[in-house]
């Protein structure tokens, strides 16, 4: 386990399992929490870990930013700073992660806990909790991927309404709309996640990245573009040591035997 004053990582058996830890303030962001969240992302990245699992630590997955810490050592004439230098690299060390990502939504999920949440390939919530983007209600704009991720998502009509009216959208209506996965009782969250974390660990080693390439292309590609990429990564695929185990124990009629 490695410690952090803000989170907690613990890397075992191809799981890794971040926790946000700040659960006084719905573990809300400050600098230092972004700080060691891009720190623990980094030591994922180094690692042998097949499956990331973030969650938060209480009652809330996280609430945003916390408005009220102090932030240290800012530029005063760049007001990008904060966004720009603590926020935006951990995000995208998360969206870039090769390894199959879960977001295990514990209760409010809210603004950049939103975003964060969104940013992993998996979210399964647990029937107490709530997405919220609430920058509207207190004069900002959606930011962290919010105002892209939304429409893309949900469409136009359903991500305007979440972030114009700045209302809470419970987890069986965000399962129903399309932006999460799964919808699990609050005492099964922890099972429900780790069950779908030794599925993905315990299965191939290359197509799970090559999978979330494609979808990252998806989002920009054209229809024959990505038939193209397709054809491309299928060829890699084709000639993994994954797809051959996987046909020889077709062949013997066994499981597969996937090579960590």
């Amino acid at each position: 386990m490695t410690h952090y004053e803000t989170l907690r990582l613990e890397i075992d058996d191809g799981l890794a399992a971040l926790t946000l830890c700040r659960p006084q303030s719905l573990n809300a962001f400050t600098q230092q929490s972004l700080v060691e969240l891009r720190a623990a992302l980094k030591a994922v990245v180094a690692s042998t870990a097949r499956c990331l699992v973030l969650t938060g630590e209480g009652r809330a997955f996280s609430s945003g930013v916390d408005l009220s810490a102090p932030r240290v050592g800012l530029e005063p004439n760049d007001p990008d700073e904060f966004l720009r230098d603590y926020f935006a690299p951990p995000f995208r060390l998360l969206a870039e992660l090769e390894i199959p990502t879960i977001a295990a939504v514990n209760g409010p999920c809210a603004g950049a806990g939103m975003s964060l949440a969104l940013t992993c390939d998996i979210v399964i919530a647990s029937d107490s909790a709530y997405f919220l983007q609430p920058f509207v209600n207190i004069g900002l704009v959606p930011d962290l991927g919010s105002s892209w991720l939304l429409p893309q998502a949900l469409g136009r009509a359903r991500a305007t309404g979440l972030m114009l009216l700045g209302e809470k959208l419970a987890a069986e209506d965000a399962k129903d709309w399309g932006l999460i996965w799964k919808v699990v009782p609050a005492g099964e969250l922890d099972a429900q996640v780790r069950t779908a974390a030794r599925k993905l660990i315990d299965g191939p080693t290359r197509s799970p990245g090559m999978i979330k390439q494609l979808i990252a292309r998806s989002l920009r590609n054209g229809l024959g573009e990505q038939m193209q990429a397709e054809i491309e990564m299928q060829r890699v695929a084709l000639r993994s040591a994954d797809h051959i185990e996987a046909r020889a124990a077709f062949r013997e009629k066994r499981q597969p035997r996937f090579v960590r």
